[in-house]
């Protein structure tokens, strides 16, 4: 299935979708804020997608989070306010009793957008602190939110972190 079409499949009042991607469950757009917003508090990822057009938000979390019941379809259906769900080749499928648990999601996106935009300043002020001195970048190493990060935020983190400390190598023969 096409990042289109689960995109299409997300505005469905009706059916809320856990798509199986390798080891991850994801969710896109108005399925991803029912998730953050009545399931559990996950970052939420945002990629423009070329052949969509435009921006798309997901959320994912490890399959073995379900399976050693850490979050049950149980609790998610109880959560969503769903009738029921249904596992559908490596999807689950869960049929909504509301349709309006999708209906703010247009304000939802444009609050995203600021806070990702917010995220972005931050992250841009935290990279001119780097320079500051060696102890910034522990002090930066300790605060990093891991947990929250996508692994390419994580790669391009490490790779600032190395970026610094080859520069104060080279300018001052030491770190």
């Amino acid at each position: 299935m096409t990042t289109a079409e689960k995109i299409a499949s997300a505005k469905s009042t009706i059916y809320f979708t856990l798509f199986k991607e390798g080891i991850f469950y994801k969710c896109y757009n108005e399925d991803a804020m029912v998730f953050v917003t009545r399931v559990k508090q996950y970052k939420v990822s945002a990629t423009y997608v070329k052949n969509v057009g435009k921006e798309v938000y997901s959320v994912g979390f490890p399959v073995g989070e379900v399976e050693k019941g850490h979050l049950t379809l149980e609790d998610i259906t109880a959560k969503i306010g769903a009738k029921s769900f249904e596992i559908s080749g490596k999807d689950v499928v869960f049929i909504l009793n509301e349709k309006e648990v999708k209906s703010n999601y247009n304000t939802w996106s444009e609050n995203l957008k600021k806070e990702i935009a917010v995220d972005m300043v931050k992250e841009t002020q935290s990279s001119y602190r780097l320079t500051d001195n060696l102890e910034s970048i522990f002090t930066m190493l300790k605060a990093y939110d891991l947990a929250n990060s996508t692994p390419i935020q994580g790669l391009h983190f490490i790779q600032q972190l190395k970026n610094e400390l080859n520069k104060r190598e080279k300018n001052n023969g030491e770190i």
